[in-house]
């Protein structure tokens, strides 16, 4: 996996920085897989609960000389091995899904929007050498984009945005191949950001241009004043560690 776009929430501007990179013909990012990450961070804190429960029990067992009449109902691996084996599902997973059309490109990636921290650092120890790109969106903005997502719960979307902004504004190190950028700074187009696309994607200028000149699947509506509030209200931490100061 050599990309990962990784928005905040739905109607981030994911689509948008995927259609920048795929500019690049040898580059092919695929789109949504439904979170699946998420189950695989799940799995790995159901397996390493037994672990750590179960570490008496393996300590007795094998101090035992394996006695079979030794208590080993919760008797589980060590922790690193539970991890190492989540890392290699996820790769494997990963391998087998995007195999199609592999040959004709020599970068591949997805993006998704569902994907918080725990997440994304499960993504980078997979893929240590990939670039992630985590989109942010005034969160205002993001509801008067869409709110089926999120079933019409002004607090729900509120939550879910200013924990994963806060969690972004946190993994945001270029450094390690984790880059921040703003939605507003890319439509705007502004030259700093335009410039780390240019890179991230190896693509030039004016390719970048005619993928922002064709607008799809826009949508903005007004929003009830009270919502607005709300989500002003629960999202005011997160949105002054990302600079939404309004």
């Amino acid at each position: 996996m050599d990309v990962i776009i990784s928005a905040v929430t739905n109607r981030t501007g994911s689509t948008l920085v995927q259609r920048i990179f795929n500019a690049r013909r040898k580059t092919l990012i695929w789109g949504e897989h439904g979170g699946i990450v998420t189950e695989f961070v799940r799995i790995g804190e159901l397996a390493g609960h037994f672990s750590i429960q179960g570490r008496e029990e393996k300590e007795a067992y094998f101090m035992s000389g394996e006695n079979p009449n030794t208590w080993i109902a919760n008797m589980s691996p060590d922790l690193e091995r539970i991890k190492e084996g989540i890392v290699q599902g996820v790769k494997a997973c990963f391998r087998s899904m995007y195999a199609e059309n592999r040959d004709n490109h020599d970068r591949i990636g997805f993006k998704e929007v569902r994907y918080g921290k725990p997440e994304i650092e499960l993504l980078k120890t997979c893929y240590p050498d990939a670039v992630i790109v985590l989109m942010v969106r005034h969160p205002v903005d993001v509801w008067k984009s869409e709110t089926s997502y999120w079933s019409g719960d002004a607090g729900l979307f509120g939550h879910t945005w200013n924990e994963r902004a806060l969690q972004y504004a946190e993994l945001h190190n270029p450094e390690r191949g984790l880059h921040l950028l703003r939605y507003e700074e890319l439509v705007e187009r502004d030259e700093t950001a335009l410039g780390l696309l240019e890179e991230l994607a190896d693509v030039s200028r004016g390719k970048i241009d005619n993928v922002l000149n064709v607008n799809l699947n826009s949508t903005r509506t007004e929003r009830p004043a009270a919502d607005i509030e709300q989500i002003r209200a629960i999202c005011q931490e997160g949105m002054e560690r990302l600079r939404y100061m309004d």
